[in-house]
């Protein structure tokens, strides 16, 4: 039965009334606020323009800065907002007469004070509340993207960095060198002046503690100079931005700069990744920009690779976007020698396009986290592409931004038609500097989430899990290598440190879980490469005869497929020790046979029709495409043409097998048997591709190891004494046995009545040093029964023999008053030597306590081994 908004007057009337605010609400937005978590502000745009309609336009998303107008997407539920009910219940539509009744019933409820208010697609607000919140779930229609969180050290701007997708009209080609390019002296900030300086970047030394979004609490610093008048021509720097990087800039001439890159954060290591802003443009002149602090010895920029450029005016003009630019390029070894390892400078020159320009300088074309968000975005909300790709939440890294998991299959039929699936994992940007594998991965979800035949075939016969985005750390605050941990993720996929590694941890966990499923086909790991020009894998050769060669077939198609971008020749499948930690490795040996990295260099092709020339974004996301595209002939029923490309790999690995013989003078002859040559002595290393170690622990983990350290060397040296020699410890055992004994038999002559053989000190002293040198040789020196039972047999015995002979009997008469009782073994001195002990008292001495010898002092030390048994 319809209703409306007259049927419910009362309602309405109670609705209309003024909702106050809770106080505790409003002490928890204020106290939220306070520390930087939200913002209530809505008049910011979203964080990527290509999309901007899609947030202005849809009512479902709140935009809002986290400060000032920063145009950041973040979940704003502290607006006080007031209740919309009236409107709620004007424009509710048709509905059975069951549920009138219990939303009325809901609407009536003073208890109902929820502000969870959902809208459907038309923008209108339905009064019911919203689902519970998914642990794993990605947004929904009214879920919102998360602003990307930053370390607190770092400092961000507040301006709203934004580039178009533009292709270059004409093939980008490689820059020739002329022979004659200048190669600038380095001056530094000793002759020059410092325009641009980072204050405040965490380096090695310290670690990462805590994130926020926005970054760095406080005042913005305007870290550029300050123009003196409008003819006054100093670029102004900027890199405070995602993605960003450029340490210092130091401007040593008119046009000329010197550029330092800031390393990755915690760590004094990796300065590759670069991209910056420039303003206040002059036409007409020649700028030059020196990198000055870059590590690699080797680099494409040697053979031919320019830096990209994109200008703010051509692309709002002319809709175009980054392209390749600079003249002059040397790649050049830096001759101040300051006796640590030695950088490298890039160098080059540009002619801006336009008078108070803004233009950026980049490595590599940028993708950054909130790209990938907002094309995220678009696939949760795409009715059709929502059916059978499901987004997720893998884990939290470091600093809490999300990384994402997608599962893309088609709904399947019947249990056993799911089950039979194969899988395919997907991962990239690992390493943060490496956008080449964003780029690819966008070209392989563009193509696998379409409407085309192939694309639906592949989604029928596999399950696709994809990270598109494994290190998102890395990639916001400008990495290049390494996350927040200051170490390679890439070298750590064998770890055991969930919290230190989480990305890495929980992608291979979730691997491990999907191979107990079903077969996991294919795994390929999407990276970039600074050294080397075309596309290319590297995989792992196969220990199983069975499957020979097998792990090359699906390279050896790739390259058939894409013969201008992909080189089979520059493909490697040995496994090296220092590669055990990477995840082509790890997976390989989880047993995922096709266990892939797939390299895409920074510059271009050397091959076919783009011989020569750079490749572009489209060039790379037509690799994605590619990727898809051999799959379906790689598990095409008719294996025709697996067995013909297997065919021809051995064909080419027996002449690659011949060559090298003839490299060491042998002949060549391998009927039946040149198949059981190993192929890891075939193939070099892979030690062209960038390859860093292992950095062993986490920073902080590091640090925490290096303090017990440190720790237990004090509390050693403190404890340690002065070694000795034999001689000299045991020269001081007799001293101290010597000691000892005279003590000892003191006090038995005294208690009695020998003191009148005390006199004859001579003897005694003699036959004690002959005793106690006796002691010394013996592990448990006591009287032997020559000693014990000289009076017996005649032998004339001397005080020490006496006094030994009288204690041995004193023993025996006490075993025989009391048995089971055994004498003290030590002597206690007592401070009045003529007070004797009650006949029935029990001897009470403690066993073996002997002070220790101190300096200066001759007082009686602790021997175990030694027993002497004193009469009361």
């Amino acid at each position: 039965m319809p209703y409306s908004s007259n049927m419910f007057p009362a309602l309405e009337t109670e609705l209309k009334q003024e909702t106050f605010p809770d106080p505790y609400e409003a002490f928890m937005y204020h106290h939220l606020q306070y520390y930087g978590y939200f913002k209530a502000q809505r008049d910011s745009l979203p964080n990527s323009a290509t999309h901007q309609h899609v947030w202005k336009n849809n009512p479902r998303f709140v935009l809002s800065g986290s400060f000032g107008e920063r145009d950041d997407l973040i979940p704003d539920p502290l607006q006080k907002e007031k209740l919309l009910w009236p409107a709620c219940v004007s424009s509710a539509v048709h509905r059975p007469a069951e549920a009138v009744s219990r939303d009325s019933f809901m609407l009536s409820s003073l208890l109902l004070k929820s502000r969870q208010l959902l809208h459907d697609e038309f923008g209108k607000v339905n009064p019911r509340l919203q689902e519970p919140r998914d642990l794993f779930a990605f947004c929904s229609g009214s879920r919102l993207l998360q602003a990307p969180r930053w370390p607190i050290e770092c400092e961000v701007i507040k301006e709203n960095i934004h580039h178009i997708e533009g292709v270059p009209p004409q093939p980008e080609y490689f820059y020739q060198p002329t022979g004659n390019e200048k190669v600038p002296e380095i001056v530094g900030e000793e002759k020059g002046t410092v325009v641009y300086q980072l204050d405040s970047v965490p380096t090695k030394g310290s670690y990462f503690t805590s994130s926020r979004v926005g970054g760095k609490r406080g005042i913005i610093k305007e870290l550029a100079v300050t123009l003196q008048g409008p003819e006054d021509n100093t670029l102004l720097f900027e890199s405070r931005f995602e993605s960003g990087n450029l340490q210092k800039a130091v401007r040593v001439d008119t046009y000329e700069y010197e550029l330092t890159l800031r390393t990755d954060l915690y760590t004094n290591k990796h300065t590759q990744w670069f991209y910056f802003r420039v303003q206040n443009t002059r036409k007409d002149a020649t700028y030059r920009f020196t990198i000055v602090n870059l590590l690699k010895p080797k680099s494409l920029y040697t053979i031919g690779m320019k830096p990209l450029m994109y200008s703010q005016l051509d692309a709002n003009t002319h809709n175009i976007g980054w392209r390749r630019e600079g003249n002059e390029i040397k790649y050049y070894k830096n001759s101040t020698d300051d006796g640590q390892k030695p950088f490298y400078c890039l160098t080059w020159t540009i002619q801006f396009p336009h008078d108070q320009d803004t233009c950026f300088f980049a490595h590599f074309y940028p993708y950054t986290y909130t790209d990938l968000q907002c094309y995220l975005l678009l696939v949760a909300n795409n009715p059709v592409q929502s059916q059978f790709c499901k987004l997720r939440t893998l884990c939290r890294s470091l600093a809490g931004n999300t990384v994402y998991l997608l599962t893309i299959t088609n709904p399947s039929r019947t249990p056993q038609e799911a089950a039979a699936k194969k899988a395919v994992v997907l991962s990239a940007r690992v390493h943060p500097g490496e956008s080449n594998g964003s780029w690819i991965m966008k070209g392989f979800l563009d193509f696998i989430l379409s409407n085309s035949p192939d694309a639906e075939l592949l989604r029928d016969i596999f399950v696709f899990k994809v990270v598109p985005m494994l290190n998102p750390d890395g990639v916001i605050v400008g990495n290049y290598r390494c996350s927040l941990a200051g170490r390679d993720l890439n070298r750590h996929y064998r770890t055991i440190l969930k919290e230190s590694f989480p990305c890495i941890w929980y992608t291979r966990n979730m691997i491990k879980r999907l191979l107990e499923e079903r077969e996991v086909l294919l795994y390929c790991d999407f990276h970039g490469h600074s050294r080397k020009n075309n596309i290319f894998l590297y995989g792992c050769n196969s220990n199983d005869r069975k499957y020979w060669l097998h792990e090359r077939v699906f390279p050896f198609m790739l390259s058939k497929n894409a013969p201008d971008k992909f080189s089979f020749h520059s493909c490697n499948f040995k496994v090296q020790k220092c590669k055990e930690g990477t995840g082509r490795v790890v997976m390989w040996r989880m047993g995922i046979l096709n266990s892939y990295t797939m390299e895409s260099t920074f510059g271009g092709s050397t091959l076919g029709n783009k011989r020569d020339t750079h490749f572009t974004t489209e060039d790379l996301k037509s690799l994605g495409y590619h990727v898809c595209d051999t799959l379906l002939d790689f598990c095409d029923p008719d294996r025709t043409k697996f067995m013909q490309c297997l065919e021809e790999l051995k064909e080419l690995l027996q002449q690659e097998i011949s060559k090298k013989v003839d490299e060491f003078g042998q002949d060549t002859d391998f009927e039946g048997s040149w198949n059981d040559i190993s192929l890891s002595d075939i193939e070099s290393s892979t030690s062209g591709s960038d390859s860093s170690l292992s950095d062993g622990l986490p920073v902080h983990l590091l640090n925490i190891a290096d303090e017990l350290n440190h720790k237990k060397m004090i509390y050693k040296k403190k404890k340690k004494k002065p070694l000795q020699t034999r001689k000299q410890r045991n020269e001081q055992y007799q001293k101290n046995n010597l000691i000892r004994v005279l003590k000892s038999t003191e006090d038995a002559l005294k208690r009695e009545g020998f003191a009148s053989m005390l006199q004859k000190q001579p003897t005694f002293f003699k036959n004690s040093e002959n005793t106690s040198s006796s002691t010394v040789k013996n592990e448990r020196p006591r009287m032997n029964e020559s000693q014990l039972n000289g009076r017996d047999k005649g032998i004339s015995l001397d005080p020490s023999k006496a006094t030994t002979l009288i204690l041995s009997k004193n023993k025996g008469r006490m075993q025989r008053e009391k048995p089971g009782f055994t004498v003290s073994c030590s002597t206690k001195r007592s401070t009045n030597t003529t007070q004797k002990p009650a006949p029935d008292a029990k001897p009470d001495w403690p066993r073996n306590r002997f002070l220790a010898t101190k300096r200066g002092r001759t007082t009686m030390t602790l021997y175990p081994s030694l027993h002497i048994y004193t009469y009361p």
